[in-house]
């Protein structure tokens, strides 16, 4: 992963697309409960039929905690919301 991969910078983490993969690496502090907690809501979500990302990995890099799914180009559900909104 380097800076140029970068697509989206948080308070809290930092996504990266890669090979046809978002990358979702979290700040050191970030709580492990929390990145599970996070991997299980997307794992429901897709298992409940939602057309989104699929899970692939929960991982550490650089000793960050991180979640891997599967990038679908396209807008973000909010993108979708506001242009509803115009």
């Amino acid at each position: 992963m380097n800076d140029k991969n970068i697509i989206a910078v948080r308070n809290t983490k930092t996504v990266y697309k890669e090979d046809g993969k978002a990358i979702k690496v979290f700040n050191e502090e970030y709580l492990k409960s929390d990145i599970l907690n996070e991997a299980l809501n997307q794992a429901r979500v897709e298992e409940a039929g939602v057309n989104c990302p699929k899970l692939l990995e929960v991982t550490k890099i650089d000793n960050k905690w991180a979640i891997i799914s599967e990038f679908i180009e396209g807008k973000t559900r909010s993108e979708e919301h506001t242009s509803e909104l115009q």
